[in-house]
């Protein structure tokens, strides 16, 4: 009688675990499935996916990530997402970044790194598409894999 009460009292905890856990990723697959049909992803898109990549849990966290002059609502550039890339990575490949630490330097130090191609500047707006490519060549180069 005892192992039926035990038993059923795991099951239960693990059910109710589950669901948490199933909830939070489910919003992320959510805001996943949306940001990939926007037409221009928001700085606040890159930022929410910056923190699934950090882990981080708390907004206050990405504060070390936020530049001057950028709104969560504000439309996301390539540079504005390769100043975030560049920050997040810790590239110090390009001279220039490193002095001016500029949209445009940052942009050329992902064009290096191959995060995006070559035809196209910092000014052009990113898709929430293009947005997930970025962040998928971002955690590969974090990894290793990336070629």
């Amino acid at each position: 009688m005892n192992f039926i009460k035990f038993f059923s009292i795991n099951i239960l905890l693990l059910m109710i675990l589950s669901t948490a856990v199933t909830a939070q990723d489910i919003s992320q697959i959510m805001f996943i499935n949306e940001l990939d049909r926007k037409e221009t992803a928001t700085y606040g898109d890159a930022l929410r996916l910056l923190k699934f990549q950090l882990g981080i849990i708390s907004d206050s966290d990405l504060d070390s990530y936020l530049f001057k002059g950028y709104h969560y609502d504000s439309e996301l550039t390539k540079g504005r997402a390769s100043m975030m890339v560049a920050r997040y990575l810790y590239l110090k490949q390009s001279l220039m970044y490193n002095i001016f630490k500029t949209e445009r330097y940052a942009y050329r130090a992902c064009v290096a790194e191959k995060f995006f191609s070559t035809d196209g500047s910092e000014s052009d707006l990113m898709s929430g598409s293009e947005l997930i490519e970025l962040f998928s060549r971002v955690n590969e180069f974090k990894s290793g894999r990336y070629l």
